[in-house]
């Protein structure tokens, strides 16, 4: 046997006397081959010898680690875990396939055995429907996957060889195309509403004023490409069409709202875990903020499993080639729709240096006209329609675009390459738990957010209303003569004009006004809370039949129960339009937030940041008044 190196090797030196071994120094004029036990026994004294024998030492040295493994009794288990893991490597795609056709052939079965069983009623329909649209998108991605590079190569050839249709005659097909989709809406539009409502025709000036008012207004009037806004306008009103019009969208979007709310629901059973059971008793920091971590987290699963960058990603390809708009604005209006602002900026970061000012106008527009998902629930439980929320989160990314893009035309070509704007969205944690860990803990900033502003807000509210009140008083603006001399009351006069022109009846234009101002000058969550109190008020004057009176502040005092309902009521219609008039960031709070969230990230464009906030700011309050101007035109 060779030699092995003293690294490799452990070397036990043992002397043997008659049948002992003991460990001594191995005597340079003696020694043996490796493990040569019998060389060691023929230098044995004899017995009765009494002659001195030196001393046999012997030097064993054990085989290397690796050898020793396949003496161990284990080793042929080793052998085939290896042997397994090898052709695991070797057939991965094939036991790949085979594992998804098993789950499918699952699934299938219990598909038939559900149908079977139990066919006609809420949830079989529901399975019948999310089976057939994963079917049908999922033959689509296959039929993408496959023949979709091959197919995008060969019309690309075709249209460099014939250069057929040229850019002039492109030019024309999209205006004649334009043209003749906004004729069309707008006969359906006067058809089905204006001619049987002609009240209706106030939020239609309202649109046209607000418009003139940002055209007049704008950074560059002679500079407006009206293609953007024309289609943001008909995005609108073409989904308003299909959800306030139509019985089948108006169900469709009502199912939707109750499968959230009672999605939302199963958040109790972790709040109850952790608060006790009489959690409810303290109901907004309890309830309203712990359902941010529960839908936090799914949305940060829906992230992992690729489900949220296929849906965003096809809706920014309907607006960028409907509207005209970059990629990258497209894309982060799509984003906003499900997440907030702050969010969506870690989408944009990378292109934030070579941005043109209309782009990053059209950035921030996009974050104030629109609401994250995350604080959406939040509304929904202070009582706003759930189903009006879901349509005006998705109304308000197009108008943003169109508005962002009059207030600000796009003057200068980019600095960068816009065909890479379309960035893929990145897929956060290591599995689905993980990912739903990062997505619950990520929802701390935002509820310390809304915390912070509810405590802070709130109490400033409540000392600008005293001081209001008692320079009131000094001048005889005492109730019940007067009403109380508040902020709300001030809001409900200076923006009366403008909730009239949004469609609001008459007789509710002080309460919706009170509304839009705590939005506007406070915060969305104070001016959701009113609305919730608002609609219970409706609730309990509709189980009311004695007399009523409304006061001079717009409260409603219920003469046989000797109650007071404060802040009012307002009719259905009313409830709709300030539903979509109040979904939306643009406030003075979150301008300041914004800015700073910004400059943050991008610190060299702090002062073109700066620079177009207010106007965004302004934008984004304008793209919320104009959906709810379609709202007042549509709803009934």
């Amino acid at each position: 046997m060779d030699k092995v190196s003293q690294e490799e090797n452990n070397e036990i030196e043992c002397v043997m006397e008659t049948d002992r071994f003991i460990n001594v120094e191995d005597p340079p004029d003696q020694s043996y081959p490796l493990g040569d036990l019998t060389a060691a026994a023929d230098h044995r004294p004899a017995p009765g010898d009494s002659t001195e024998q030196p001393e046999v030492i012997i030097t064993y040295q054990y085989a290397p680690a690796e050898w020793m493994k396949h003496c161990s009794p284990l080793a042929p288990v080793v052998r085939c875990r290896k042997a397994l893991d090898r052709a695991i490597k070797r057939q991965r795609r094939k036991l790949k396939l085979g594992f998804y056709t098993l789950l499918l052939l699952c699934y299938i079965a219990y598909f038939i055995g559900a149908m079977v069983h139990q066919f006609g009623d809420e949830g079989s329909i529901r399975l019948l429907v999310f089976t057939v649209l994963v079917a049908f998108f999922y033959g689509i991605h296959i039929i993408k996957k496959t023949f979709g590079t091959r197919m995008e190569a060969h019309f690309n050839s075709l249209q460099k060889n014939s250069n057929f249709p040229s850019k002039r005659t492109r030019s024309i097909i999209k205006r004649l195309l334009t043209a003749y989709v906004l004729f069309v809406v707008l006969v359906i539009i006067v058809i089905t509403v204006i001619w049987k409502k002609p009240y209706r025709l106030v939020p239609v000036i309202g649109l046209l004023v607000f418009t003139f008012i940002l055209f007049f207004f704008s950074k560059h009037p002679g500079e407006v490409s009206w293609r953007p806004v024309l289609w943001g306008f008909m995005l609108q009103l073409c989904f308003a069409l299909i959800v306030l019009q139509t019985s089948w969208g108006y169900d469709l979007f009502d199912w939707l709202g109750k499968r959230v709310t009672e999605f939302l629901d199963h958040t109790d059973v972790g709040a109850q875990f952790v608060f006790g059971e009489s959690f409810t008793d303290h109901f907004f920091a309890f309830k309203v903020m712990s359902v941010i971590f529960f839908f936090s987290a799914v949305i940060s699963v829906l992230y992992y499993l690729g489900w949220m960058q296929v849906l965003i990603q096809k809706m920014a390809l309907i607006m960028q080639y409907s509207l005209g708009t970059s990629a990258v604005e497209s894309l982060h209006a799509a984003v906003n729709v499900f997440v907030g602002w702050a969010e969506t900026t870690t989408i944009v970061r990378p292109l934030f240096d070579k941005m043109t000012l209309s782009e990053l106008h059209t950035v921030m527009t996009n974050g104030f006209a629109t609401v994250a998902g995350s604080t959406l629930v939040v509304y929904v439980l202070f009582g706003a329609p759930a189903n009006h929320l879901l349509s005006a989160s998705v109304m308000s990314a197009p108008a943003a675009l169109g508005i962002s893009k009059l207030f600000w035309p796009e003057t200068k070509e980019s600095k960068r390459d816009t065909s890479n704007d379309a960035c893929v969205i990145k897929r956060e944690g290591r599995n689905i738990i993980d990912a739903a860990s990062i997505g619950a803990i990520t929802a701390l900033p935002i509820v310390a957010y809304i915390i912070a502003s509810v405590i802070a807000f709130f109490s400033l509210l409540g000392f600008v209303n005293a001081t209001l009140m008692w320079l009131g008083e000094r001048v005889g603006l005492t109730p019940p003569e007067y009403p109380s001399l508040t902020f709300q009351l001030i809001c409900s006069y200076l923006i009366w004009p403008l909730v009239f022109l949004m469609g609001v009846e008459s007789r509710d234009c002080c309460v919706v006004a009170r509304m839009v101002g705590i939005k506007t000058f406070i915060n969305e969550f104070l001016a959701y809370e009113d609305l919730g109190r608002v609609i219970q008020n409706n609730q309990v004057l509709a189980s009311y039949e004695g007399t009523w009176t409304t006061t001079s502040s717009c409260d409603v005092f219920l003469v046989d129960r000797n109650l007071t309902l404060p802040g009012g009521i307002l009719s259905e219609h009313s409830v709709v339009v300030a539903t979509y008039a109040l979904c939306g960031f643009a406030n003075l709070t979150a301008l300041g937030i914004m800015i700073g969230a910004l400059t943050a990230i991008a610190p060299n464009r702090k002062e073109d940041i700066v620079g177009v906030s207010f106007r965004a700011l302004v934008s984004g309050c304008f793209a919320c008044f104009m959906t709810a101007c379609i709202a007042g035109i549509l709803s009934e």
